[in-house]
């Protein structure tokens, strides 16, 4: 079994293709599962150039991935995802938007500090102008109430701080640890995901340092490419395989209706490609 349980498509604003375009691609290379995971809307307009509106979620998004997943159930399986904002705050607001909704599965990412944007690569400046040390305290301080909060299944990209290949100066592994703790004491899973490797740091999240420290804690794994693009569906998953293989026991976790199963994993049927139609 393999899947792929992070892409954004353009109603993400940020993103390229349809819906369609990555379900295709999917199948093109081999996928079991393909989960779409569109931003989740936020209330007052936050950040709405990085997200769909909620009636985008209902009119286009929601009725379009179950569509697909009729149209195509014989040779993939389609899961409806999002990908959930932890912003002190919003948490009534996502908890309702969520349970009001019929997910396969929520991401629950950390993608602001106060009001900095900190992965947006029009912000990138403010890391000069404070102590990197104490971002990534922050940061990791965030993911561990992330976990914490119910909210979640899968804890995204899990060392986003390091995107623009900003590092601490100070050993951070005591801080992860408690984050990883609190992922292990509420039961969520890790995603490896591959899109580190086309930002400027060069590297998967998270890295190897991290990943064994999951493996200590046997915390689950499962795969996202992070695409915005169709043909970055499953990108780099040879490494991602090879990751899961060496800490994750060669097992991840799939989703349905937000109940988690643990599957062997397996490589791609096909070599990652251009998308077919």
């Amino acid at each position: 079994m393999i899947v792929d349980y992070h892409t954004h498509t353009s109603l993400c604003k940020h993103a390229e293709g349809e819906l369609g375009e990555y379900v295709q691609q999917a199948i093109a290379v081999g996928l079991d599962e393909i989960g779409c995971s569109e931003h989740i809307p936020m209330p007052d307009g936050f950040d709405r150039e990085h997200r769909m509106e909620v009636h985008d979620y209902y009119s286009l998004y929601a009725p379009r991935v179950t569509e697909l997943r009729e149209r195509f159930r014989t040779r993939i399986a389609v899961r409806r995802g999002i990908e959930a904002d932890f912003y002190p705050g919003t948490e009534e607001w996502v908890s309702n938007f969520v349970r009001e909704n019929d997910l396969d599965y929520v991401i629950g990412s950390v993608h602001f500090l106060g009001d900095w944007g900190f992965d947006n690569p029009v912000f990138v400046h403010r890391y000069d102008e404070q102590d990197v040390n104490e971002v990534y305290e922050r940061y990791f301080d965030a993911i561990g109430k992330s976990a914490s909060s119910g909210l979640f299944d899968i804890i995204g990209h899990f060392d986003l701080v390091k995107k623009f290949g900003y590092r601490p100066t100070r050993n951070m592994k005591e801080i992860i640890w408690e984050a990883l703790k609190t992922v292990r004491t509420h039961d969520l899973c890790v995603e490896i995901n591959t899109s580190g490797l086309r930002k400027p740091v060069g590297e998967i999240y998270p890295d190897e340092t991290i990943l064994e420290m999951a493996r200590q804690l046997e915390i689950p794994l499962t795969l996202g490419s992070d695409a915005h693009t169709p043909a970055d569906v499953a990108r780099d998953f040879d490494k991602a395989v090879s990751l899961a293989e060496r800490y994750g026991r060669g097992r991840i976790v799939t989703f349905d209706k937000r109940e988690r199963k643990e599957v062997k994993i397996s490589r791609l049927a096909a070599p990652h490609g251009a998308l077919n139609h």
